[in-house]
């Protein structure tokens, strides 16, 4: 029997996929070849989902902490003992009391039926903000309105020259390799700037590894050399924009020598970068979700912005800044779901919750932990395990002990996707909204998240407010598509459906902003308490200003989302510390030697791999780990980036020494070093 299914991991590629159920009950996934962008393949993310549903460490019953050991309860008790703990903190301390830390781990649309949960209760204090994208949607919105990216064939089809910017395409978007290499195959040139090493630059024609956290410094000074050679679109600049003049003039401020001093580009990397972007439109630029998470990481994507702009890449077919899809919203009424609008709800940031806990008035009496695993995606996990600590009762909603959970009072096992009904949707990349259909019968006494808020809402007395079914509750979701004929049961069929958007935003040089206009300069951004144009933000912790030299990034792994890495590498204790050979020769450091990564914040044993390309002094571990007492989130401050509510996790300054050299056979078994 084969079923077609979605994938709802929060990523770029939103995969539609085929689940095949074999007589012995294992199930086999596989991309569905129907699909026009994902087109049949299935990331190694994706693909896990069949083993993470029969786990057999998963969570299939409810669990409560006693005396420090888990013991399997009823639901019945679970929602009882539970609720309870909810009377008496409302009771006492107001709604506010409730904390409901989420994120977007799995981003289907029924998992918002959880946040409608705590908005019936009057409201109650939740996470928000980004650890990812923030920064660069609210620089997006200063520049173009909304963040909107170009129908992925366009470039094929139109785009002359192509620039990777901060984004390894062939780990966190995989199916955007097959349209780079039909671009390439028609002629198009391939730029990639990134400070580490990717999979993608190895087909690139030009390779820039600027120092980490100097993205703007970069685009700025490009642009000047492009000012200064007049490769400025005046047309765009005059017509279709507003604050280029004015603009232009701070790029006085972005001399070459300085910016090659500064990003340790050479200055002709820079110019020509800047004919590139000049001379070889139609240009599209595809950003990443990583050069943000830094001081001015807001900043970095309105230089790059202004950049494309400048040059006449914006608005065009082969053109573009494809940063998000934030379009998709508008079809999808989610507030209809959440009533999130009539609720009275207080705001903690994600990256800084932790402090916001720790001096909360009213203090946190409960808390909810669903779709995420804060203890090790969120920076400065230390602190953050004390603030979860101090509150008496934590709740956790997973399919596995994460190391959120294993700190928790309850433990309530959920569905995986494979055993669940939804719509998903991504609104990073392309405009297709898929159906995920059940293939398996929940495991054990597994519901979806949905399903157990709503039996909670019945011991608390407020049912009514959570009743419904799936098909009510995404019929009641989707009311928009409905003014484009587009209907529920025509998605279930189907199993996806293209959404209206346009191929080539702002073709027409009508923006989102507030003047319809590309705004190099923004009076939305002077409101907010910004600079008016783009400008450069220096790192915090610079490499070489301070005890600790090189810049640690925690990269996106390679082979799984953050919290699948348990269940698909194991308890890994010596995790891969990626250097440069620049700082392997400067510390006698050869791949597979036993090293110590280490800051004022932490320290960890790993395992050196040594790598020639890239900036020379950076390092690399993947995020999602954790292990010897500590999270690799560890190392890093809960600091936060110039815009919106986003955290800057990726100023994180280091030092690396050598333990012990030795020649190891698969490094992720490595014995301990005595």
């Amino acid at each position: 029997m084969t079923i077609k299914t979605a994938c709802p991991i929060d990523c770029y590629d939103g995969c539609s996929m085929l689940a095949t159920v074999k007589e012995n009950g294992e199930i086999q996934l596989q991309g569905n070849p129907e699909h026009p962008i994902t087109r049949g393949a299935l990331c190694n993310r994706g693909r896990r989902l069949a083993a993470r549903r029969d786990g057999e460490d998963r969570v299939v019953y409810p669990l409560k902490k006693v005396g420090g050991e888990w013991v399997p309860i009823s639901w019945a008790q679970a929602y009882r003992e539970i609720g309870q703990q909810i009377r008496v903190a409302i009771d006492k301390y107001g709604h506010h009391s409730i904390l409901h830390a989420f994120d977007w781990g799995s981003g289907a649309l029924l998992k918002s039926l959880s946040q409608r949960f705590f908005y019936q209760l009057g409201g109650c204090t939740e996470t928000v903000g980004s650890l990812c994208w923030d920064a660069g949607l609210e620089a997006q919105r200063y520049d173009f309105g909304q963040a909107r990216s170009h129908a992925p064939d366009d470039m094929v089809r139109n785009s002359r020259g192509i620039v990777v910017w901060g984004r390894n395409v062939a780990t966190t978007n995989v199916h955007m390799m097959p349209f780079i290499k039909a671009a390439q195959a028609r002629g198009a040139k391939l730029v990639v700037v990134n400070p580490l090493p990717t999979d993608v630059a190895r087909r690139a024609d030009m390779c820039v590894y600027p120092r980490p956290g100097t993205d703007a410094l970069l685009a700025l000074g490009v642009l000047r050399v492009c000012r200064d050679l007049n490769l400025i679109d005046q047309r765009f600049t005059q017509t279709c924009a507003v604050g280029w003049d004015a603009f232009a003039k701070t790029l006085d401020a972005y001399a070459l020598d300085r910016v090659s001093r500064e990003t340790n580009v050479e200055p002709e990397q820079i110019r020509a970068l800047a004919e590139f972007y000049g001379q070889s439109g139609p240009v599209t630029t595809l950003l990443g979700i990583g050069m943000q998470r830094y001081a001015g990481g807001g900043n970095a994507i309105r230089a790059i912005d202004a950049l494309a702009a400048a040059t006449g890449n914006v608005g065009i077919p082969g053109g573009g800044v494809n940063y998000a899809q934030r379009g998709m919203a508008a079809f999808v009424d989610e507030d209809a779901l959440t009533g999130r609008s009539a609720a009275d709800v207080r705001e903690f940031v994600r990256g800084t919750q932790a402090q916001e806990i720790l001096s909360s008035n009213p203090p946190i009496q409960v808390l909810f932990v669903t779709r995420t695993n804060p203890l090790t995606q969120v920076p400065d996990s230390a602190t953050l395990r004390k603030a979860y600590a101090g509150i008496g009762c934590k709740v956790v909603i997973d399919m596995y002990m994460t190391e959120t959970a294993q700190a928790a009072d309850y433990v309530l096992p959920c569905t995986s996707v494979l055993e669940e009904e939804d719509v998903t949707y991504t609104t990073m990349w392309h405009p297709y909204l898929s159906y995920i259909h059940p293939v398996v019968p929940p495991r054990g006494e597994s519901k979806p998240e949905w399903q157990i808020f709503s039996e909670l809402a019945d011991v608390l007395g407020m049912g009514e407010k959570m009743a419904g079914s799936v098909q009510s509750w995404l019929t009641l979701a989707l009311r928009p598509l409905l003014a484009q004929g587009i209907t529920l049961e025509q998605i279930q069929t189907d199993g996806f459906v293209r959404l209206p958007i346009e191929e080539v935003p702002f073709a027409d040089g009508r923006f989102l902003t507030p003047s319809e206009k590309f705004e190099f300069w923004s009076n939305a951004a002077v409101a907010d308490g910004q600079s008016a144009v783009a400008t450069y933000v220096p790192p915090r912790r610079a490499h070489g200003s301070g005890h600790h030299r090189l810049t640690l990034l925690t990269i996106h792994p390679r082979k799984h989302e953050n919290s699948q890495r348990q269940h698909v590498v194991g308890d890994v204790v010596y995790p891969v510390v990626e250097m440069s050979r620049v700082v392997a020769d400067e510390h006698g450091i050869r791949s597979g030697d036993a090293v110590r990564l280490y800051n004022d914040k932490a320290s960890l044993q790993g395992v050196a791999k040594v790598r020639e390309e890239g900036h020379p002094y950076t390092v690399q571990v993947e995020s999602g780990w954790s292990g010897q007492g500590i999270s690799i989130n560890d190392f890093t401050d809960a600091d936060s980036a110039d815009f919106g509510q986003q955290t800057a996790q990726y100023d994180c300054a280091c030092s690396v020494e050598l333990i012990a050299s030795a020649l190891v056979i698969g490094v992720e078994k490595r014995e301990p070093v005595q």
